[in-house]
């Protein structure tokens, strides 16, 4: 998210926000501050983190093995899939071909 008004704009979207556990870690790896972990705090009470289960273990698996996606992304698109629900991301390792992930815009260098 880094602040920026195109993320806000991108989560206005939605009514509810779901957040693999994950992508959950993920956020609290990169707060790196103690002004960081409160945002990261403060997002994640806005959302259901949703844990790994069998059905999404299973689908990171076939995803690892038939996409070639590192595991941990297999695990968090995999989540998106079996909730049925769309994988919103700015991450480049998720296809850009795939109906149900969702690049809503690009960082310029």
């Amino acid at each position: 998210m880094q602040g920026r008004d195109e993320a806000a704009r991108e989560l206005d979207r939605y009514r509810v926000i779901e957040v693999s556990a994950v992508s959950a870690a993920e956020l609290w790896a990169g707060a790196t501050t103690e002004t960081r972990e409160h945002v990261v705090e403060s997002f994640l009470a806005t959302c259901l983190t949703v844990p790994v289960d069998d059905a999404v273990a299973r689908e990171a698996g076939w995803l690892r093995r038939t996409r070639r996606v590192r595991l941990p992304d297999a695990i968090v698109w995999a989540t998106a899939r079996v909730r049925g629900h769309l994988l919103v991301t700015r991450d480049k390792g998720f296809p850009a071909d795939a109906p149900e992930v969702r690049h809503p815009y690009r960082l310029e260098p």
